[in-house]
């Protein structure tokens, strides 16, 4: 009920301030003449969009030193934050008032120009804060459909293409080129998350760590469930060819994982980690990973993780969320993930295998 009362209330708002714009110059760059003293960034939606466009953020506040940068984030994807600095963060929820509250901070924080990072259409909510900001340039892809008056329109290629890339190609339209040959790539840990993950690889020996095998068996997409019966034949198959799997989940399905690893002799299973920040640290221990869901894909490629990725072969999106910049196997079935075969991703991860070099990574 909450969510369609924001979509209604933006809906509103959207034509609102649509009645109030004539005809306006379209440009592909920020000019060259503007000094941009307050820059925001909307990205409001899952993990792994925030952890595939996090160091091209960063890359924005150290080319923009004299500006302040500021980030619409979600409740999920706020902690990845956390220990950033030079940011400042404006959580954005579809609660009628938090909502309320956030363009009214958006408001106060005064920014040049908003940038809107969806790729393929325009995003409302990604206007109204434009609008509602005073901002005197809003900042988008030339996409499919241009359906609202954005005053910059950044040309993006067609076709299948990375989301980074995509990105970087985007955040260029505020006037200044990105080199990502050095980007900072990790998610930004502190001492607490370290430890935990430091705790079990004492616990699991020391001998493990960077050697075994992650699986995780959780997901936030239906479509991409893989289900307990394979992930049991999976872990009973890497055991037998003399490897360590380790299963980590969501809290709510840890239990799933010990039962898993109960009729699988050899596995072991994570701790639950209390937040990303400490799957993040964790994930960093293994050697490869293996996950149906593309929000840890991402994590665990920031980490460095080579990553065996299961996928619906029918995402129209794809190649746009694949690990970036790790070594991967990529697997799909004709219809769905639940039909990939336990051996087909066993032979994916002796591949990977192969890719990294027999010593490591």
């Amino acid at each position: 009920m909450l969510k369609k009362l924001e979509t209604a209330g933006r809906k509103l708002l959207s034509r609102a301030v649509l009645s109030h714009f004539g005809s306006e110059n379209v440009y592909q760059r920020i000019p060259e003449n503007v000094k941009l003293k307050r820059i925001l960034i909307m990205r409001w939606d899952a993990i792994g969009d925030m952890v595939v466009c996090l160091p091209f953020f960063r890359k924005i506040r150290d080319l923009f030193p004299e500006a302040e940068v500021g980030i619409v984030v979600s409740r999920r994807n706020i902690p990845l934050l956390k220990y950033e600095e030079g940011f400042h963060t404006i959580l954005y929820d579809s609660h009628p008032s938090i909502y309320l509250k956030s363009i009214i901070e958006a408001r106060r924080f005064k920014p040049d120009v908003v940038v809107d990072t969806r790729m393929h259409y325009d995003s409302t909510t990604s206007f109204i804060y434009g609008v509602v900001s005073g901002a005197n340039w809003r900042l988008s892809a030339s996409n499919r459909d241009n359906s609202l008056p954005f005053s910059i329109r950044v040309p993006v290629p067609q076709g299948k293409h990375h989301y980074a890339d995509l990105t970087r190609i985007l955040l260029e339209g505020l006037g200044k080129n990105i080199d990502e040959s050095e980007l900072d790539r990790e998610i930004k840990l502190s001492s607490e998350e370290i430890g935990f993950a430091d705790a079990f690889w004492r616990e699991a020996g020391l001998k493990l760590r960077g050697k075994a095998i992650g699986i995780n068996i959780s997901t936030r997409d239906p479509r991409h469930m893989w289900g307990e019966s394979k992930f049991r034949e999976l872990c009973s198959r890497l055991c037998s060819s003399g490897q360590i799997p380790i299963l980590i989940s969501t809290p709510l399905e840890h239990m799933n994982a010990l039962q898993i690893a109960l009729s699988s002799p050899g596995t072991l299973v994570a701790p639950v980690c209390p937040t990303i920040l400490h799957a993040a640290a964790l994930l960093k221990g293994f050697r490869i990973l293996v996950t149906p869901d593309t929000g840890i894909v991402h994590v665990a490629a920031s980490q460095g993780v080579p990553v065996v990725g299961l996928y619906c072969p029918n995402e129209s999106h794809l190649p746009l969320w694949y690990p970036w910049k790790v070594p991967h196997e990529i697997i799909s079935a004709p219809r769905s993930v639940a039909e990939i075969e336990a051996g087909d991703v066993q032979e994916a991860v002796e591949r990977l295998f192969y890719k990294v070099g027999a010593e490591g990574r």
